[in-house]
């Protein structure tokens, strides 16, 4: 039974169908709006309600039969008639998209407080076991007339361009969904960063502005974010590929060939990449957070002559290696001891004093302290096991596990 208090104010059909809107599929809250109110219409005229407390704005347009004085048209006292200009927010809001490129959208919306205030009135009078909120209506509203005129679809999920409406004040900001990109790298030479919070006065460039130079000129975009698996020392090479995404923040342009992206970043001699594809924010936490084996090659010098024979002394590192934090990272990682595995370990002998590396392990042993054993906080290392003071030179990343499900 429909309960006519909610006529004590004047409401729009969307206002009042929202107080139905649990009831029946397949109809707007407007259509339901209508429906009721040629319902409680009827009602009023057979003489079934009292007209003493409800307000006949409601029924301006309706004529009576057994005598009922319609009120004249007011604006509704809930939403003070916005519905009647979604059509212009709409327009307006394409405006505000310029020439930005995007796939999706979605609409989210901020109405002043007086009006939800009101809201919960109502939703006293009549209860809440059917009610939808206005600014659920307003953004499904909004979303559909925005739809129609770009010919983007809305999506829930993930949306490349988020449309924040403020009713309120008659602004409209955008949120610009990033643009990621999974791909390896290979860094070729040494002496620089892999993330450009090294390069400023320090280093000339870094991993991340080599290979994001060409996307923000394609995408039109200052900024962006570098999300590595891993990485390598300021003066390592990684010859082996390293999974990483590059995050293109607000980006204007979305639709960029990323072979000619890769052809780009290749003309130089320091950095690599390769099998470059479009992610999503799901794929940065798997690169960040996966831990694959990698394989290194280090030079080792020794401080004096090694016997060919004590050499085979290296094959014992293969197991388990229990690290206290290196003194070179102990500023930025906690003073924590770690058990890491060597998997595998080679070696070749290129002089007495000298020998090339190969060492297998899981993610998260630092090799330099494996080699030089960090003064007792790497235990065991290639110095103690040989009795003898050894030191790592020229460190390169000879492999690294691929990033699964990607």
């Amino acid at each position: 039974m429909l309960n006519e208090k909610v006529f004590s104010k004047n409401l729009c059909d969307h206002c009042l169908g929202r107080l139905y809107s649990g009831l029946l599929s397949g109809h707007t809250s407007e259509e339901r709006g209508k429906a009721i109110r040629l319902s409680m219409a009827m009602m009023i005229d057979s003489g079934k309600v009292e007209t003493k407390e409800i307000d006949m704005s409601n029924f301006h347009d309706f004529k009576f039969r057994n005598g009922s004085k319609p009120g004249k048209k007011e604006k509704c006292w809930m939403c003070s008639d916005i519905f009647d200009n979604l059509d212009k927010l709409a327009e307006k809001c394409v405006k505000r998209l310029g020439n930005l490129e995007f796939s999706s959208f979605l609409v989210g919306s901020k109405v002043s407080g007086q009006i939800h205030a009101r809201e919960e009135k109502m939703w006293e009078i009549n209860g809440i076991e059917n009610v939808e909120t206005i600014k659920t209506e307003i953004n499904r509203e909004l979303g559909k007339r925005i739809e129609r005129l770009v010919k983007k679809p809305v999506a829930f999920k993930r949306p490349d361009i988020l449309i924040l409406a403020n009713l309120e004040k008659a602004r409209y900001d955008l949120q610009i969904g990033s643009l990621y990109v999974f791909g390896y790298y290979s860094k070729r030479k040494r002496g620089f960063p892999q993330c450009k919070w090294g390069t400023p006065g320090v280093y000339k460039t870094s991993v991340q502005e080599i290979i994001a130079k060409p996307f923000l000129k394609a995408t039109e975009s200052k900024h962006n974010s570098f999300h590595g698996g891993g990485r390598e020392d300021i003066d390592a090479r990684c010859m082996g590929w390293r999974p990483f995404v590059i995050e293109i923040e607000k980006p204007v342009k979305r639709k960029i060939s990323l072979a000619k992206m890769r052809q780009e970043i290749n003309k130089g001699s320091k950095v690599k990449v390769k099998s470059l594809k479009f992610c999503d924010r799901d794929t940065v936490v798997r690169v960040k957070t996966e831990r694959g084996e990698k394989a290194y090659r280090v030079t080792v010098l020794f401080s004096k002559p090694v016997d060919k024979s004590d050499l085979k002394k290296l094959y014992k590192l293969k197991g388990v290696i229990s690290q206290r934090t290196p003194t070179r990272v102990s500023h930025r990682r906690a003073d924590l001891v770690r058990k890491r595995k060597v998997l595998d370990i080679k070696y070749k002998r290129i002089s007495s004093k000298k020998i090339e590396l190969m060492v297998k392990t899981n993610a998260g042993l630092y090799v330099k302290e494996l080699v030089s054993g960090n003064g007792g906080r790497t235990k065991p290392s290639v110095s103690s096991m040989l009795g003898v003071e050894a030191t790592p030179k020229d460190l390169d990343v000879t492999m690294v596990q691929k990033t699964r499900n990607v």
